[in-house]
């Protein structure tokens, strides 16, 4: 246990690193851009904020002089929406900004927040502070309006403003917002789920609004509406806890998988949920760990000399590996810090660490979605897998998307690859030949496809679903994702989880040509050895420091082949294995298991 920092302790750390980067009147540069990139001024004031408040930080004036520094700069930038936008979207093949949005709405809260914060430990501020913050018209300088997951953010900012009695808006009218999110739309609130939707579903900004909701009810917030959210944040907590992986990460699901915020959110959200005492004592019995295994990743991903890194992987950030075109080290990296400074405040690190063991314990379970995710995920101990039965073809393939073998470790196969020339998005599962040797393959994970038979769960804890194969572009806008030879064809997918890994059965339905296994494979994270592969009799043995994975084909093999360069996933750097199987047919049985080395907690390799 000693080799994880405390929380605390990382947080002081992860700070201190931003400071080079700080300009004179409080503003965060990027350190690629060299500009203000979207929030990261006002989160940082945040992490300062509650640096300054909290024993054990040496009482170093600096988090306080920097926190009012950044507030002040973040204000000023908040409150005039005829300033130029921060930048926001960037090319990582020349290094370049693209551009512009206002993205004001995600400042108040930590603005707020800071402002709050200050006030209460004595900080002398400008006394036109509070004149200013009341002054801010919400309308002009906001950007989105209820149900997107942006106005829930400067919601949860605004009822701080109300609270301290600096704000126009009624009671009545906040709740009024809130009726939007619950009007049944594409947008908005599923009750059923305990999710909040809009376009492509992604599990990271499900996981973002209800951080801000929970925020709402911690910070005193009682509206007409608090009875309907605190059922929706109690089934919110089901799924979230379901949707962990035993890594501590999120299940890929569109964008943002894969980010450092995701796993900060989750020890916010976790965190928050025990102190509020909101959900069943299983599920907050549950948090505790979830929390602390989400904190065990998240201690892994700061960068030695240089600052926390935005995404989950420790490249040069020049690289921007694994990156979106919206990510950026400056606004996501102090975001990340941001949520576990919420947690810190709240009271996460007081407790005694949860053991490797209790960690990697989880019992047999599976969740199975229908309409509109189509998306689960199963565990059994230190195995975790996530399955996409019908993924959006924007970011993610259909099949086995994520697969963990325990907190700490590293040889994890999460998240789709791609090739960096472009193609389809890769997991590990069957892809098909019309010839035997060498010839071009299709992968099935990347066929556009219609549900025959949707996600569901088995006895024994396992996940399974049919599809039926289409033609490129047959109704999907995914022309060049086709498995032309495939279409027309039934797709069983099933898999069963073991001790130690999973079994997968494949059945592509009356195929008369061959059968190929294709594994994208981390290779490099930026930090410690790179993964290597051996090819063995029955398949290949993946192999970095301590961790092994093992991968067995069942029946007899053409040959492997092992393309180590080339492909990149939201990790790092990736290579492929492509195992082909000899003789025809369509089903194809498939194992991948891990040694049950690793640690439990983060190390340097």
């Amino acid at each position: 246990m000693s080799d994880l920092p405390r929380p605390l302790d990382l947080l002081e750390a992860a700070v201190t690193a931003w400071s080079p980067h700080l300009q004179q009147d409080g503003t965060l540069h990027d350190p690629v851009f060299d500009t203000p990139t979207q929030y990261g001024t006002a989160y940082h004031a945040w992490c300062c904020a509650v640096l300054a408040g909290l024993p054990g930080t040496g009482g170093d004036p600096r988090h306080r002089e920097q926190a009012a520094a950044s507030l002040t700069a973040t204000l000023a930038h908040t409150a005039d929406p005829a300033a130029e936008a921060h930048a926001s979207t960037f090319d990582r093949r020349t290094a370049s900004v693209t551009g512009r949005l206002n993205h004001r709405d995600f400042t108040w809260p930590p603005l707020l927040k800071t402002y709050l914060g200050l006030r209460d430990l004595g900080v002398p501020l400008d006394p036109e502070l509070g004149e200013r913050i009341a002054d801010v018209d919400v309308t002009a300088s906001f950007r989105a309006r209820p149900p997107s997951n942006w106005a829930a953010v400067w919601m949860s900012g605004e009822w701080l403003r109300m609270r301290a009695g600096l704000s126009p808006t009624g009671l009545e009218e906040f709740d009024g917002w809130l009726d939007v999110f619950f009007a049944g739309g594409e947008t908005g609130f599923d009750l059923d789920l305990g999710m909040y939707t809009e376009h492509g579903l992604p599990n990271a900004y499900d996981l973002f609004t209800r951080a801000h909701l929970v925020d709402l009810l911690a910070s005193g917030w009682a509206g007409r509406n608090r009875e309907r959210v605190e059922e929706f944040l109690a089934a919110g907590l089901r799924r979230s806890l379901a949707m962990q992986l035993s890594d501590g990460s999120t299940a890929s699901g569109h964008r943002s998988a894969g980010q450092t915020w995701v796993l900060g959110a989750q020890v916010a959200l976790f965190t928050a949920h025990r102190v509020l005492g909101l959900g069943t004592q299983a599920d907050l019995d549950a948090a505790r760990l979830a929390a602390w295994r989400a904190y065990t990743s998240l201690a892994q991903w700061q960068r030695p000399g240089g600052v926390f890194s935005p995404v989950q992987n420790l490249l040069p950030p020049q690289s921007r590996v694994g990156y979106e075109a919206y990510t950026a080290d400056g606004h996501y990296s102090p975001l990340a810090l941001a949520f576990l400074a919420s947690a810190v405040r709240a009271g996460f690190g007081e407790d005694e660490p949860a053991s490797p063991e209790q960690l990697d314990a989880r019992p047999v379970g599976a969740l199975a979605e229908g309409s509109p995710t189509h998306r689960g995920a199963a565990h059994r101990g230190r195995v975790s897998v996530a399955v996409q039965a019908a993924a959006d073809g924007t970011y993610d393939a259909s099949g086995l998307v994520d697969l963990t073998f325990g907190s700490g470790r590293r040889l994890q196969f999460v998240s789709a690859a791609r090739h960096l020339g472009g193609g389809p998005w890769l997991v590990p599962g069957l892809a098909v030949r019309a010839q035997p040797g060498p010839t071009a393959v299709e992968a099935l994970c990347a066929a556009p496809r219609r549900l025959t038979e949707p996600l569901s769960t088995s006895a024994s804890g396992g996940l399974s679903f049919e599809a039926l194969l289409l033609e490129a572009g047959a109704g999907t806008g995914e022309g060049d994702r086709s498995a032309a030879g495939a279409a027309g064809r039934c797709h069983r997918w099933s898999v069963r989880l073991e001790e130690d890994g999973v079994e997968v059965t494949e059945v592509l339905e009356d195929w008369p040509g061959w059968r190929t296994l294709l594994v994208p494979y981390l290779r490099d994270l930026g930090a410690g050895p790179e993964t290597t592969v051996e090819v063995t009799g029955d398949g290949v043995l993946f192999s970095r420091a301590d961790e092994e994975v093992r991968v067995r084909v069942r029946g007899a093999l053409e040959r492997v082949s092992v393309l180590p360069h080339g492909y990149e996933n939201r990790r790092g750097l990736c290579g492929l294995v492509r195992i082909d199987v000899a003789g025809g047919g369509g089903e194809l049985r498939w194992s991948m298991s891990g040694s049950s080395s690793g640690g439990g907690r983060p190390t340097a390799g």
